[in-house]
């Protein structure tokens, strides 16, 4: 009987033991399962959130941007990436942010209300909803809101995640470039001010050399003494060529250069260029002509200083790179319709220029070869100049045989003013003041203005301008603008307060258009650039006398 009971407990034990490991067994099952049912639904959750979070980010950067920042943004993202955010439809039948199908402010992104014959909604139990694609990438958002959390709400949150990434990466990329944009003008703009800074200096002293230069060639001198007036003025010009040159490639393309149109006899300045150039040539023995084909107007409306520019640069050129033989001036005028079309050539007899190097003639800074002098920007200034001009300018050139550049214009004829050379003994004789600080320069405006006739005060501050110009009558002030104590500007603002009338030109040796409208807002009639010429100065003289 012992054995019989003994043998019962041993079952009834590992009965108990059995079902107390299968209750235990069950219960860690139970207990795993609701784990990773409320692992599910912290991740359900978590999806909600971060798909509410990130509609309502991207909902407030639509919302809180101004609608053109949004828009560039998006324009951004959709040039880099092909990516961009429209609006968002979740949830039964609520609507955020949601452009008009096919009709939106962004044509390039499509928006598509989907039903249930659409496979992808119909395969995962959702009735309606809406397709957004743009550049292959496709966004669908599901509204039928009783399907069980599906594969598709998972792969729409990953891709609402992808957009939001996109959409943060380009909008702080596209921050960066207006950043980096901001800095480039920041820099421009301290380069330009250097720049001026630089020329003005320069420009001043230029304005002694030359200007005593252009004193002494009316002076008798002897043989040697000639030549060296005529060396130190040649060089005096090439140093101002090549501040030119300098200032013009940093203003070219920007706001502050700007054309005049004049009526201008377009023959009688080529044969000034020509003039200018020739010296240049019988040191080298070289023959240099113009040759003027077709009918030509009395005058035709251009920037008769830009143009000079253009001709000069390539005749100097021309001249430059050639050892022997002849430089040509051509000009070729035909009618057409109303405006008359001006083909205008340079041609030398020159070493020619490659193939390779033609590729890259109008490079700034650049030369074939070292042994020719200059900045090489001549060519690249030019090519600006003559687009600025209407035109484009070309070359044409053989190895051996020489080169040839040419451009085309088309030009309002015009008629020609009659005017006179201003000789010093025609010029308008009257009482000047002179406001110069600097020494160089008050010696040579006087000496000019004295050999004309003029009666000269020279004060060495716009201070000293105001207090003469209250004790003495003037007829015209000639006006620095950079001085001490007081410079032009409020001197100038202060006498047309006081009451003056007499007409104030500036002197200065900057050539900015900004320069220009300070001069004319302070209340000056015209403005002289340094290095002043005679003829200039006598000009502006008889113009305001």
């Amino acid at each position: 009987m012992s054995d019989i009971w003994r043998k019962r407990y041993e079952r009834e034990r590992r009965a108990r033991q059995e079902a107390e490991q299968l209750l235990e067994d069950k219960s860690l099952e139970l207990y795993e399962l609701n784990q990773q049912q409320a692992g599910e639904i912290r991740l359900r959750q978590k999806f909600d959130v971060y798909l509410l979070g990130t509609a309502r980010s991207l909902l407030a950067a639509s919302v809180s941007s101004p609608f053109d920042s949004i828009r560039a943004t998006l324009e951004q993202l959709l040039a880099t990436q092909g990516v961009a955010w429209v609006g968002l439809e979740w949830g039964r039948g609520r609507k955020l942010c949601l452009p008009t199908p096919n009709a939106g402010p962004w044509p390039k992104i499509d928006c598509k209300h989907l039903d249930s014959s659409f496979e992808l909604l119909s395969r995962h139990g959702f009735t309606r909803g809406l397709q957004v694609a743009s550049k292959g990438v496709r966004l669908i958002v599901a509204d039928g809101g009783h399907a069980p959390y599906s594969k598709l709400q998972q792969e729409f949150f990953r891709d609402l995640v992808s957009l939001y990434g996109a959409f943060y990466d380009n909008w702080l990329a596209f921050n960066q470039l207006q950043q980096a944009e901001q800095e480039t003008h920041r820099m421009s703009t301290l380069r330009s001010r250097f720049l001026a800074m630089v020329t003005h200096e320069l420009r001043t002293p230029m304005n002694g050399v030359l200007g005593c230069a252009d004193l002494l060639a009316s002076s008798k001198l002897d043989a040697e003494q000639a030549q060296l007036l005529r060396v130190l003025t040649q060089s005096g010009k090439s140093l101002l060529a090549l501040i030119n040159d300098v200032l013009d490639y940093n203003k070219i393309d920007s706001d502050q250069f700007c054309l005049e149109s004049k009526p201008v006899d377009i023959k009688a300045l080529c044969m000034d260029c020509i003039e200018i150039v020739r010296p240049l040539a019988s040191e080298k023995s070289m023959e240099i002509k113009c040759q003027f084909k077709g009918e030509f107007p009395p005058a035709v409306l251009i920037d008769p200083s830009r143009y000079k520019q253009v001709l000069l640069n390539l005749l100097g050129n021309a001249v430059n790179h050639s050892d022997k033989g002849g430089v040509t001036l051509g000009l070729t005028m035909s009618q057409e319709g109303r405006r008359v079309q001006l083909i205008t050539w340079v041609e030398d007899s020159g070493p020619g220029i490659s193939d390779d190097f033609q590729k890259h003639l109008f490079d700034p800074f650049t030369q074939e070869t070292s042994s020719k002098k200059g900045t090489g920007l001549g060519l690249s200034i030019s090519q600006k100049l003559v687009r600025r001009l209407g035109g484009e300018l070309e070359v044409f050139s053989e190895l051996g045989i020489g080169t040839r550049f040419y451009f085309a214009l088309a030009l309002e004829p015009a008629t020609l003013a009659a005017s006179e050379s201003i000789k010093e003994s025609s010029t308008k004789q009257g009482n000047i003041l002179v406001a110069e600080d600097t020494k160089a320069n008050q010696l040579v405006v006087r000496l000019m203005l004295e050999k004309a006739g003029c009666q000269v005060t020279i004060v060495e501050n716009g201070q000293q301008a105001l207090e003469q110009a209250q004790v003495k009558p003037y007829d015209l002030i000639l006006m620095d603008c950079s001085m001490p104590v007081m410079d032009g500007y409020e001197a100038t603002q202060a006498l047309r307060d006081n009451g003056c009338d007499v007409p104030i030109l500036a002197l200065t040796a900057t050539t900015t258009a900004e320069s220009h409208q300070m001069c004319m807002a302070s209340g000056m009639n015209d403005v002289l650039h340094k290095p002043i010429q005679k003829s200039s100065l006598l000009q502006a003289i008889n113009q305001w006398l």
